[in-house]
């Protein structure tokens, strides 16, 4: 009986011993450093084994692999420092008699990346594996993948040098037109197929255009002349999908750039219907308008004292526009298609019609013409209108703000208490209205106020908290019988900051806007495009931790100090 339970003892050590012990430590999956320009042979004899190469990238470039073996048993992968897969390949190789040969190349961003090299054999594979690199230089600052991201772009300035990787589907450009304008976008791209996209601050779609049949040895030139309102503006060079696994036809090098050309108009915006139209007096000098991409209608309110007849005159450098002519009730009166207008040669039009004392509103309406990111029918145009036995109408001025910087001050006091603007009355004038913006071009408003000359000083009580990180906030005047002054950025302070621990603690990939903090997954998800557009409207300045660790300046690019957040 003892006999018997020491051999069973014996059997027992003997097969946790054989269950424990690895059956090839000469073959197990050690990290191996891979050197650009060099070849390595291996083989691989263990059932479900692989070889594992680490391949470090100075710069974005083409990393072109090549692979020698006699058996097509085997699955190359490629993912980057992070694990995420880059490359998954089935080289078709040898027929186990004679070697073969197969070279991929693949266009990479700057980083360490690893190959594995797998069989799903149970033979012995021997291979050999060498790899090449040749740097890209780019003007690229990553990540830039959209717009809480987008990198800065210099209007009028020699191009940026961009580069779409396989594992960077994207490259975002932000820039900004201080008034109504044109532009002139240009891509010379080596990319067989690639998409240009341009949006709005509020994420609509202005164009996207599909630049392809490009390549390193005869890239392609893709230009496109936009008109476009005063406001900023996102360019994102997009991947083209591809239904072919691995294949390098949709990245390489492309340069972008922009030139802007100022339009001078006398349009007053928002003037898009009958709520917000511009006055258009009797018997005055022309007004000069604007009809951009992202604007569809400029609508001008006429006032006719006494019954009489009008001649309104339009002189139009668009190649189509609609002018339209409606009385107080909505009911048209005429409409006319003004054609053939150009830059070099405007087209005059002009209608006469009899009316009866009343208001009336005139609109030039962007004519569809059915072409994608068509440019005949945006341009300039001038309107005036004259009327015979009318009495005099004086233009109506623009309301000022006071020049003074003590006129406006702003309290942005601690979370949960309110926040306070205080205007000083005696450098205004009484009965000013006072109305503060969220932001230099869109509607929100977050306070309005009525001076009163015979207080000393007025308060505003926001609508919404201001940005605990601080930021600028835009105030008008609105004198009587003037209209809306422009409006006026004033910056104010931040609330309380965060201290140098808090933003070290936060992880790499971490975007702050004001005082709140996102991932950049979850900041570039479509999805949540409502929340982050709102963030940014009511936060201060936006800062992106990257992946090694530092925090960047979504402004300018620059590395910068915690302690100086």
């Amino acid at each position: 009986m003892r006999k018997k339970i020491i051999t069973s003892l014996f059997i027992l050590v003997f097969l946790i011993v054989q269950i424990i012990a690895p059956t090839n430590i000469a073959h197990a999956a050690i990290t191996q450093t891979l050197t650009l320009g060099s070849t390595v042979t291996n083989d691989i004899v263990s059932s479900n084994d692989q070889d594992i190469y680490k391949v470090v990238l100075p710069t974005a470039g083409k990393l072109n692999i090549k692979m020698i073996s006699s058996n097509n048993k085997i699955n190359l992968n490629l993912k980057d420092d992070s694990g995420n897969q880059v490359l998954s390949y089935y080289p078709s190789l040898g027929n186990g008699n004679s070697s073969t040969t197969w070279s991929l190349p693949i266009d990479l961003k700057a980083g360490t990346y690893y190959f594995t090299v797998i069989k799903y054999v149970s033979d012995t594979v021997n291979y050999s594996i060498g790899v090449n690199f040749t740097g890209v230089t780019t003007d690229n600052v990553e990540p830039n993948n959209g717009p809480l991201t987008a990198q800065p772009l210099t209007l009028n300035a020699d191009p940026l040098i961009g580069f779409i990787a396989a594992n960077d589907d994207q490259d975002t450009y932000k820039f900004t037109l201080p008034i109504s304008g044109r532009i002139d976008v240009k891509m010379i791209s080596s990319i067989y197929g690639v998409n240009l996209n341009l949006n709005d601050n509020d994420g609509k779609q202005i164009f996207s255009n599909y630049v392809g049949s490009g390549s390193e040895q005869s890239p392609k030139t893709w230009t496109q002349l936009i008109d476009l309102n005063a406001g900023t503006y996102y360019l994102s060079v997009l991947k083209q999908g591809t239904s072919l696994l691995n294949n390098n036809s949709n990245t390489g090098k492309y340069n972008i750039r922009v030139n802007y050309t100022p339009v001078y108009s006398d349009d007053v915006e928002p003037n898009n219907g009958t709520l917000t139209a511009q006055p258009l007096n009797l018997n005055s000098n022309p007004i000069i308008g604007f009809i951009a991409c992202n604007d569809d209608q400029n609508t001008y309110k006429i006032t006719l004292p006494i019954d009489g007849k009008i001649n309104l005159k339009m002189i139009s450098s668009i190649y189509e526009v609609n002018a339209n002519l409606a009385d107080s009730d909505g009911n048209q009166i005429f409409s006319s298609r003004v054609r053939y207008g150009s830059d070099a040669t405007p087209k005059t039009w002009s209608q006469s019609v009899y009316l009866k004392s009343g208001t009336y509103y005139f609109s030039a309406l962007k004519q569809a013409l059915g072409l994608l990111n068509n440019n005949l029918n945006t341009g300039k145009y001038t309107v005036a209108v004259t009327a015979d036995g009318q009495p005099a109408q004086s233009s109506i001025p623009v309301s000022t703000l006071p020049v003074s910087s003590d006129a406006i001050t702003i309290s942005n006091n601690p979370v949960g208490t309110l926040d306070v603007v205080t205007l000083k009355n005696y450098l205004f004038t009484d009965g000013d209205k006072i109305t503060i913006y969220s932001d230099a071009f869109s509607q929100k408003t977050i306070g309005s106020g009525t001076i009163n000359s015979n207080q000393y000083r007025s308060t505003i009580t926001t609508t919404e908290p201001l940005s605990q990180a601080g930021g600028y906030i835009y105030v008008t005047v609105t004198s009587l019988y003037k209209t809306e002054s422009s409006r006026l950025g004033i910056q104010y302070n931040k609330k309380s900051a965060y201290t140098s621990t808090d933003l070290n603690s936060m992880p790499a990939g971490t975007v702050l806007i004001g005082t709140k903090s996102y991932t950049l997954e979850y900041a570039n998800n479509s999805a949540n495009s409502l929340e982050i557009s709102n963030a940014i409207v009511n936060g201060g300045s936006i800062y992106v931790k990257n992946f090694s660790g530092n925090w960047i300046d979504n402004l300018t690019g620059k590395t910068v100090d915690p302690s100086n957040m």
